[in-house]
């Protein structure tokens, strides 16, 4: 059974234990420089009993020392806060330690050390330090410097670089050890060796000592209602949990360093000797001072990378954004961005739902597992951006999506759309330092915490995980989706006004657009192209006669039968009432007109059957012109074919007629306006 103080190291304030480490002693003073708390063992380092010394004005004990009050006149030797003093007490040369907390000021003492705070050349550490660290051009290179300058200063058996995974495991990615001591290179520690408590303590107070593992703690007598708090304490005690764990590992003293990245906990230097070894305050300070240095520049290598990767992204969007407004949200345009999102997103495999259409780039599981994949995206909490770099559990056993989805980047887009981008499984075998007893396990968060006996190598074989998704990369999710968004409203609104409310057809803006665009081709490029205008053959009565519902219903449906003829390059437009026209954006022969427009007079007279079962017969006049043969100009164009489909009108209809420049032709109706853009 797990003893209780074992089983609350989870969930303990570390900070509030109201003990520490028997290597020193301490005191608390108000604001009155009245001594309200003070260490038991007081009484062997200052020679006053610790009882007798609650109550106590600082000057009635010491005053031969400033009083605590006095604190900011006290000469700094390192940047935590932490003030250092040389005193002499009780015939004893004493290292004296005072820092604030709340309304009190703690004062701790330590004996002398060979190493004090004026016998080291702290300087030259420091300055060879920042020239090597300046250096360095990752994290993870100036943390393997820190750590290298902390092993010198120390000269602890073992000094360790762990780095945090996203998980919170911590993995050991250097260290250094002196001959015959056992090292843990890329061995993992599971996220409860170091809880949440104990990492937020970290976070705030950057390096800490466990002097020796075999001695006994020592309580805080205290007069006030709440505990002392020891965040900042040089000597504070820690769990017994940590004690017993430093015994299962042989060691006798432990020092580590933290590498905080503004307020989040990079990694931990762990530093371990077998057997008692003194660390001065001084030293420990020089560790916390290289240690800000080194998280300094940390940051700005950190800042560096992710204003470079979020410059990356930027330009992507805007490529993406410009190239979907310029060629229109299609296939081609998709298949080319999703591929550049791939490569900036460094996903393996792209998927795009767009107006209920599917599109894919690179490695995408089969439809079975995509079916698996967004019944399982359905039940979670509707987010604009979901991330994951593990699979689901309950998706695991699917072995398409391990290999293929084991990452996974939901973009969010408006009416059941999205952007999903898929990192493979990277499966891969993990070296555990030892396997936490009984129920507890690397991967269970809430495990109960034991001091395990034993850190032999423990292998896993880990699947259905990938390569986490960077902060870089979700900042650049957000702002991809709010790109998407406005370009498809933008293009949606365009369609809008580019397409006949009616049938579905383009209108006369998109005629417009399309005889602009091509002729720009044209005219860098050569080649021809055709303008058909088609008129429906006494329409006006079928209005008259059954209703405009009914009207507008044949319509529909010869523009369906219209355009069921035409090639996907071309394009067929409604111009308004029953008048219709055909851009083909390709012509071969000066024949292929007459050749189009005799199949659409077949399918125009074919009867039209109603929805009430009803039948409508009718006919068209169509005429047609040929660029560059017959008009330089758009609206040349449409006026030439117009004149010749006229000529049709003014005969027996249901025919065609392709303009003739050696035909005198007579207008007696209006031609079409030519468009307000100018021409190219």
């Amino acid at each position: 059974m797990t003893p209780t103080y074992f089983s609350d190291c989870l969930t303990a304030q570390l900070e509030f234990l109201g003990k520490i480490q028997d290597h020193g002693t301490l005191l608390v003073a108000d604001e009155n420089d009245v001594i309200v708390a003070a260490a038991e063992n007081a009484g062997k380092w200052l020679g006053q009993n610790a009882k007798e010394m609650l109550g106590r004005p600082w000057m009635a004990l010491f005053p031969q020392i400033h009083p605590p009050s006095s604190l900011s006149s006290f000469e700094a030797i390192g940047l935590s806060g932490i003030h250092l003093h040389p005193v002499r007490i009780n015939n004893t040369s004493l290292i004296m330690a005072r820092h604030r907390t709340g309304g009190h000021v703690v004062i701790e003492f330590e004996a002398e050390s060979e190493t004090n705070a004026f016998g080291r050349d702290r300087g030259a550490i420091l300055a060879a330090c920042l020239s090597q660290m300046g250096r360095t051009d990752s994290e993870q290179a100036a943390a393997e410097c820190l750590m290298r300058f902390i092993a010198m200063v120390t000269g602890f058996d073992r000094v360790m670089l762990l780095q945090f995974l996203p998980n919170w495991h911590g993995k050991v990615i250097a260290e250094t050890l002196k001959p015959g001591i056992t090292g843990y290179l890329n061995h993992h520690f599971p996220a409860n060796d170091i809880p949440e408590n104990a990492r937020r303590l970290y976070t705030r107070k950057l390096q800490r000592l466990i002097a020796d593992t075999h001695t006994e703690t020592v309580h805080i007598l205290s007069t006030q209602p709440h505990p002392v708090d020891l965040t900042y304490a040089e000597l504070r005690a820690v769990h017994p949990v940590h004690i017993q764990y430093m015994k299962n590992m042989n060691v006798t003293t432990s020092f580590s360093v933290s590498i905080v990245l503004g307020d989040t906990l990079w990694g931990l230097i762990p530093c371990h000797n077998l057997t008692g070894k003194p660390l001065s305050f001084a030293d420990r300070q020089l560790c916390e001072h290289l240690s800000r240095i080194a998280g300094l520049h940390m940051s700005g290598l950190a800042q560096l990378r992710h204003a470079k990767e979020r410059h990356t992204h930027l330009l992507m969007r805007r490529q993406l954004r410009q190239d979907i407004q310029s060629n229109g949200a299609n296939g081609p345009t998709f298949q080319r961005q999703l591929g550049q999102l791939r490569e900036t997103f460094a996903a393996d495999g792209a998927w795009l739902r767009y107006q209920e259409r599917d599109f894919f780039d690179g490695a995408v599981p089969n439809m079975q597992a995509r079916k698996a994949l967004l019944n399982w995206l359905a039940s979670q909490p509707a987010e604009p951006v979901i991330a994951r770099h593990e699979l689901d559990q309950a998706l695991k056993e699917n072995a398409e999506l391990r290999d293929t989805a084991s990452g996974l980047l939901r973009i969010e887009l408006n009416r059941n759309e999205f952007v999903i981008l898929l990192r493979k499984e990277q499966s891969a075998q993990v070296e555990w330092a030892g396997v936490p007893q009984e129920t507890a396990h690397p991967d269970d968060p809430k495990a109960a915490l034991t001091p395990r006996s034993s850190f032999d190598t423990w292998r896993q074989m880990v699947q259905g995980i990938a390569v986490p998704w960077a902060a870089s990369e979700l900042e650049s999710a957000l702002r991809l989706r709010t790109s998407l968004n406005e370009v498809f409203e933008f293009l949606e609104l365009e369609q809008q006004s580019l397409t006949d409310a009616l049938t579905g057809l383009g209108n006369r803006n998109q005629l417009n657009r399309t005889l602009g665009s091509v002729i720009t081709q044209y005219e860098q490029t050569g080649g021809r192209m055709a303008a058909l205008m088609i008129d429906l053959d006494d329409f006006k009565p079928v209005n008259d006669q059954y209703g405009h519902s009914i009207g507008d219903e044949v319509l529909i449906k010869l523009a369906q039968r219209m355009k069921s003829l035409l090639r996907e390059t071309d394009v067929l437009v409604r111009l308004g009432g029953d008048e219709f026209a055909v851009v083909l954006t390709r012509v071969r022969a000066v024949g292929d007109p007459e050749r189009l427009a005799t199949r659409l007079l077949k399918s125009i007279s074919d009867p039209v059957t109603l929805d009430n079962g009803k039948q409508v017969t009718l006919t068209a006049s169509i005429g047609a012109a040929l660029y560059p043969d017959h008009a330089q100009t758009a609206h040349e164009l449409l006026h030439h074919a117009d004149l010749a489909m006229y000529a049709v009108k003014r005969r027996n209809r249901c025919g065609f007629e392709l303009f003739d420049p050696a035909v005198g032709y007579t207008a007696s109706r209006n031609t079409p306006e030519p468009p307000n853009t100018k021409e190219q």
